[in-house]
């Protein structure tokens, strides 16, 4: 708890992505932090156990453009993914 007071006292803390999904929050967080974006994940013990709650990825406010356009390129690339094998 405490590093998460100094992130919020030297950059606030945005909601760049939700989702019941636990393992999708998990990878977002995972690709982010690859690309160099800190994040934060809200609720996780909860959504996990119930499947009910959302998961928030928070990033701090600096980053949060470059975290949108990261999350974009994996929906596209999911989208893209998804016609391929809807093809075949």
């Amino acid at each position: 708890m405490v590093c998460l007071r100094i992130i919020k006292m030297s950059d606030s803390l945005e909601t760049v992505y939700s989702t019941t999904n636990a393992m999708e929050a998990e990878f977002i967080k995972m690709t982010l932090e690859g690309e160099g974006i800190r994040c934060l994940l809200e609720n996780e013990l909860q959504a996990g156990l119930t499947g009910i709650f959302e998961i928030k990825v928070d990033v701090m406010s600096s980053n949060v453009d470059r975290a949108r356009q990261i999350i974009d390129e994996i929906r596209e690339s999911s989208e893209s993914h998804e016609d391929t094998s809807e093809e075949e």
